[in-house]
């Protein structure tokens, strides 16, 4: 734990900044305490020392920006100090500002102020970093509980030691995730400075930023001291925090409900309202185009990419990773030839570097790789998109260059991500039962082997096909574990990732593995019954963004149409003094804007609002500005 989890990043800080911080650490030690909580709360590998000098070192490099921001404040004043003394004229005063000597100290002193004011935010900034880790950590490890006392019960069911529980817990992060962190701290103290259980679970009590997590040990240490059954303490502990998951769902739909009425009235009902004020006030001769050009281009994205961080700042929900996004395997090919034939490459120089970077290419477009990964899709996407802007160049204006070109660009993406996901919500629907007929057939005396021979032949939907290939894979000699990793790798699914941990542990520390099968089903079943929920609930508020988006559009249309274009073709030649004729191509542009903006934004919205992520929205966004792009072409004239 000596080297930093920072310098692994290659972030370089002055060694001399650590020598002088740690001296100054450890004359005062009571000053820095709540740094050092927050530190060790965010479980960041580095000293308190280290820390500061970072903090110092990074906020001094970011001066000379303070002082250009402060310059650029300086020679702006002027702006300010020339409307205060209109002002002044027109109320008839003498304005303080006509002194030369005092215009240019105060300039001075709000640039000094301004430069100040900047450094401490930097710092501060520097300072709260860890206490923003350690609050999102809490709230990662307070969504996972659930699942890992779910594991543990299973475990426990199963015979296994309570510390084999700790190191299965510890060393499936990808599927305990920040609270296979904590544990790992307890496994560290036990193993490494020889500390006894109930030691370590009080150093990580004392450390952890989640007061649930600090609960469950405290209890639990009372039940190993008390000699009380582990098993009674875990299911007690995962209906209590089922319970606890069910009200707290209940409450988080509420606040959604609250969420879906503010996004329309702030970010739909109130620009358009602020638009259509602007164009009558604009009738009357008054300058409202740069108000106009600030609701479009700063206010609804501004808006929209806050509304979008608050979302998901409340979905704190824990995150199942599949394993093979993280961990692959490295595959070794040895290629033997007697002489430099034909078809010969020496793996050295450009030939042999061209040649590998093409067989990596082929082996990413293929389609059973962009199954997996759809990201891939963006290799083909993304060229042909830039292709179609440069050729129609020219042509096309630049509001469609730019859709078009997002959309050749995502499309693809969306048909592969949106299949893929499809596939995966199919096979996972099976999983619990497939689990529990195991179960069952291992509680009747089959083996495990035996049992998925038998399901192998069941009906058993989407899953059937790779329940085939898990039982050719044990024929074929794969070890059980090997196989269900397999099997693991071929879904592609992070439930799937974490039912597979569960077994092959299992597997490894007991040969009562029934109840660990049926924890997994139980889990998994938990699991997708919450994710259907959500979703079902979220479908009400995917609807009212579409809704609100069709009225918005709706308002538009007839506003261009009927109520501008009569003023428009009315005979004025120049504007009185009391109605000044509409700029009908400006006016028409700014709201096609607007509309194309915040149809972008708001399938984006509605991606995440129905439970699932930016990467859901990007369908929603797709569809939303073709139908935005038709509707202005055909019924308002604007050219492609």
């Amino acid at each position: 734990m000596n080297q930093s989890k920072l310098e692994k990043l290659n972030i370089y800080y002055p060694k001399r900044f650590v020598k002088f911080f740690r001296e100054r650490y450890s004359k005062d030690p009571s000053k820095y305490a709540e740094l050092e909580r927050d530190i060790s709360s965010a479980r960041l590998p580095v000293t308190v020392p280290s820390y500061l000098a970072i903090t110092y070192f990074y906020t001094l490099l970011l001066t000379p920006i303070f002082a250009l921001i402060s310059y650029f404040i300086f020679a702006n004043l002027g702006v300010l100090f020339s409307f205060g003394e209109n002002v002044a004229a027109r109320l008839g005063v003498s304005s303080p500002f006509e002194k030369e000597p005092l215009y240019l100290v105060l300039r001075i002193v709000i640039s000094i102020i301004s430069f100040l004011a900047l450094f401490f935010l930097a710092r501060y900034i520097f300072f709260k970093i860890p206490s923003i880790i350690s609050s999102q950590r809490r709230g990662k490890i307070d969504a996972a509980l659930l699942h890992v006392a779910n594991i543990m019960h299973g475990m426990a069911k199963g015979g296994m030691p309570i510390l084999e529980i700790f190191k299965v817990v510890a060393e499936e992060r990808q599927v305990t995730g920040e609270v296979g962190k904590e544990f790992s701290i307890i496994l560290r103290d036990i193993e490494f400075f020889h500390k006894d259980i109930i030691s370590a679970m009080r150093n990580v009590i004392d450390t952890t930023p989640s007061e649930k997590l600090k609960e469950f040990l405290e209890d639990l240490i009372s039940v190993i001291k008390g000699g009380g059954s582990i098993v009674e303490f875990l299911e007690f502990k995962t209906s209590h925090y089922v319970e606890e998951k069910e009200r707290f769902q209940d409450v988080f739909i509420s606040s959604y409900e609250i969420l879906a009425e503010m996004y329309v009235a702030i970010f739909v009902v109130a620009p358009l309202f602020a638009l259509i004020i602007f164009v009558v006030m604009g009738l009357m001769n008054e300058t409202t185009d740069r108000l106009m050009e600030m609701i479009v281009y700063l206010y609804i994205p501004l808006g929209a990419i806050g509304f979008l961080w608050l979302l998901n700042s409340m979905r704190v929900e824990e995150r199942i990773a599949w394993k093979g996004e993280k961990v692959r395997g490295i595959s070794l090919k040895v290629t033997m030839t007697d002489g430099r034939g034909p078809n010969f490459i020496e793996r050295k120089g450009i030939l042999w570097k061209i040649h590998s970077a093409f067989t990596k290419l082929k082996k990413m477009i293929r389609i059973s790789t962009l199954k997996r990964k759809p990201e891939y899709t963006f290799i083909g996407s993304i060229p042909l998109a830039v292709v179609f802007i440069i050729l129609e160049i020219g042509k096309l204006s630049l509001e469609s260059l730019v859709i078009f070109g997002y959309i050749i660009a995502i499309l693809p993406y969306v048909i592969a991500y949106e299949w893929r996901s499809w596939r995966i919500r199919k096979m996972e629907k099976e999983l619990p039962n497939f689990l529990r007929s195991m179960g069952s057939l291992n509680e009747s005396g089959l083996p495990i082997v035996s049992a998925i021979r038998v399901l192998s032949t069941s009906k058993l939907g989407a899953l059937a096909y790779e329940i085939i290939n898990l039982r050719k894979d044990i024929e074929w000699g794969k070890l059980v574990t090997e196989a269900f990793e397999r099997f693991e790798d071929r879904v592609g699914s992070g439930l799937v990732s974490k039912v597979v941990s569960i077994l092959n542990k299992a597997l490894e520390a007991t040969d009562n593995v029934k109840a660990a099968i049926f924890t997994a089903a139980n889990d998994a079943e938990m699991f997708l019954d919450f994710r259907e929920r959500i979703r079902n609930a979220m479908f009400v508020y995917t609807a009212i963004i579409y809704i609100t988006f069709a009225v918005f559009l709706f308002t538009v249309v007839v506003l261009l149409k009927n109520f501008i274009g009569v003023f428009s073709s009315m005979e004025l030649n120049a504007p009185t003094t009391y109605f000044r004729p509409p700029n009908v191509d400006f006016l028409t542009k700014t709201f096609y804007h607007a509309v194309l903006i915040n149809g972008f934004f708001g399938g984006i919205i509605a991606g995440v609002m129905s439970g699932g992520g930016i990467r859901d929205g990007l369908k929603h966004s797709v569809a939303i500005l073709v139908v935005a792009v038709l509707v202005f072409v055909y019924a308002l004239g604007i050219p492609l």
